[in-house]
């Protein structure tokens, strides 16, 4: 009976993350003595710790970065390991590749307001985790001047600060960046938290192609002691006295997370590669409880070439100068994807607007993130063509303030010669190319162009300045593929950055910030998630300091 009990007791600390742990890391990187003995250990007291730090970051993009540093600069003597799965300083997830533009501002009652606007009917993010937001945004420039930044180095965004101005407080947004043109290059957040890092080495230590393969928890309190990492083929046991903070990002480059959560069965990632959701499994195995999995940043179609080889840049089609069909030939809703569509809303209707607002469409009045096609065709003429229709590798000159107008293509380009298309003199050759049924596109064509003719499409109410007629050869059709930006699902939060299980109490010692569980669930703000990566990842890291050993 003893012996059942024992080994009981040893399955039950495996389950709950003490050991196995090692084995699992070491099925990768090999076994060790120590591998052995933290596999058999009886209690946490037996583990064997390779290091010992006061916290553990896990992810290195502006969330990571921002809790190290505040730990290094709130923490008196505290260390911190910083762990980054991929080989930039500069993090391997989406913060780099964001335009850096940051939500703040002034107001945060008003700013509390708003984010209750944009979160609606959802009821499962609670006030107080919007409100620690609110309340902690309108410190971003302070705390980065006090890191050193100066007045010349950030500069106020020059278009519409809110991305959802229907609703009555989207005025207290405020958007700024770090200056392009700024002479030692500190242009993007991410590289001016890089730089701020690399002054405090004495307390941070940073390690790149240093994935997490699990954390470790005491059955018994279920307080997270610390983590197992592979580095230099090596597995390491890195104790973290305070506490653990997960900035791992999403999962938009898992592609069975995608299809689970998401319901695309394919979609290209358009930014960072490092984002597989091994965060989420493995917080999963200490019993943190999941939301927001199926909210997303994206759901356009984007080109992709004709042999599926290679995706299209960002950005590298004007879709108002032409029209999309699918697979059957035909128009859907909302063919007119485009990306992030900013507008002066202010008073207007939400229900009787459009665009497409980091995916988010009008859909009967609501706004929500549509699913797009598998495949679709994104069909233009050679106006489209001279109007930007297709950039090709000048998709970088289609930016936020441009993407929606017509605009002349100052640029020789050919989709057909970069593979990611078709050409032809008629549209029943064109259609016999894409493989579509030839009379559907043919009645689609008619149909449009009809529309066009009398300013109104009265099938998907496309904006009048968006119906360009497709009437003058040689015609052309560009394959596309859905898009996704960004995911935000992963673990719950509280208001303290605390990672919560399923009976909604605080995992000890377990944190996280960015989009690693963020805290968007159905509106989006443009410029939110790296604010929020800032923010909370402050947020975390003083609640990580506040703990005992």
């Amino acid at each position: 009976m003893r012996d059942d009990l024992l080994q009981t007791r040893r399955s039950f600390i495996k389950a709950a993350g003490i050991a196995a742990l090692g084995a699992a890391a070491a099925g990768m990187m090999g076994c060790s003595a120590q591998t052995a003995q933290n596999d058999s250990a009886q209690s946490p007291n037996e583990i064997a710790w390779d290091e010992e730090y006061d916290v553990v970051v896990v992810g290195a993009g502006a969330a990571g970065m921002a809790a190290a540093l505040t730990v290094s600069t709130e923490g008196d003597t505290a260390r911190t390991l910083l762990l980054e799965k991929g080989n930039s300083n500069l993090g391997n997830g989406n913060s780099i590749f964001s335009s850096g533009i940051i939500f703040s501002g002034s107001d945060a009652e008003s700013l509390f307001e708003y984010m209750k606007e944009l979160r609606g009917e959802f009821s499962g993010t609670p006030d107080t985790v919007l409100k620690a937001y609110a309340d902690e945004i309108v410190h971003h420039k302070e705390w980065l001047k006090a890191l050193g930044a100066t007045d010349d180095m950030l500069v106020d965004y020059a278009g519409t600060n809110w991305e959802w101005g229907e609703l009555p407080h989207a005025t207290a947004t405020e958007l700024f960046s770090f200056n392009k043109e700024d002479e030692n290059d500190m242009t993007h957040v991410v590289k001016f938290l890089n730089a701020a890092l690399e002054q405090r080495a004495d307390s941070v230590t940073r390690l790149n192609e240093a994935p997490l393969v699990a954390l470790v928890q005491d059955p018994e309190s279920k307080k997270v002691l610390g983590g197992v990492y592979e580095y230099k083929n090596k597995t390491v046991y890195a104790k973290a006295n305070k506490g653990v903070i997960m900035c791992c990002g999403g999962f938009e480059n898992d592609s069975v997370m995608v299809q689970d959560y998401l319901s695309y069965p394919k979609a290209h990632p358009a930014a960072g590669l490092c984002n597989t959701g091994d965060g989420h499994r493995i917080c999963g195995k200490l019993g943190a409880d999941m939301w927001h999995m199926n909210s997303y940043a994206g759901g356009w179609n984007n080109a992709v070439k004709l042999d599926g080889s290679e995706m299209a840049p960002y950005r590298m089609l004007k879709k108002n100068q032409g029209i999309s069909v699918g697979i059957n030939g035909r128009r859907y809703y909302m063919d007119w994807d485009g990306t992030t569509m900013f507008g002066d809303w202010v008073g207007t209707d939400i229900s009787l607007n459009y665009g497409c607002r980091h995916g988010h469409q009008n859909f009967g009045g609501d706004w929500a993130c549509l699913p797009q096609p598998s495949t679709s065709w994104f069909v233009f003429d050679s106006n489209g063509l001279s109007k930007s229709a297709y950039l090709g590798k000048y998709a970088s000159s289609n930016t936020l303030t441009t993407q929606t107008q017509t605009t002349d293509n100052e640029y020789e380009v050919d989709p057909v010669a970069d593979g990611y298309g078709y050409k032809a003199n008629s549209i029943e050759e064109l259609a016999e190319q894409m493989g579509v049924p030839v009379n559907e596109l043919v009645n689609t064509i008619t149909i449009w162009n009809e529309s066009c003719a009398k300013g109104e499409d009265d099938r998907f109410y496309r904006p009048p300045d968006t119906l360009v007629s497709i009437d003058t050869p040689p015609f052309y059709a560009v394959k596309c593929m859905p898009e996704i930006l960004n995911t935000d699902g992963g673990p719950r939060r509280n208001e303290k950055a605390q990672i919560l299980d399923l009976d909604g109490a605080p995992i000890p010692h377990l944190y996280s910030s960015g989009e690693f569980g963020s805290i968007w669930c159905d509106k989006y703000q443009g410029a939110g998630n790296i604010s929020e990566c800032l923010a909370f990842g402050r947020i975390a890291a003083r609640n990580v300091l506040a703990e005992s050993d």
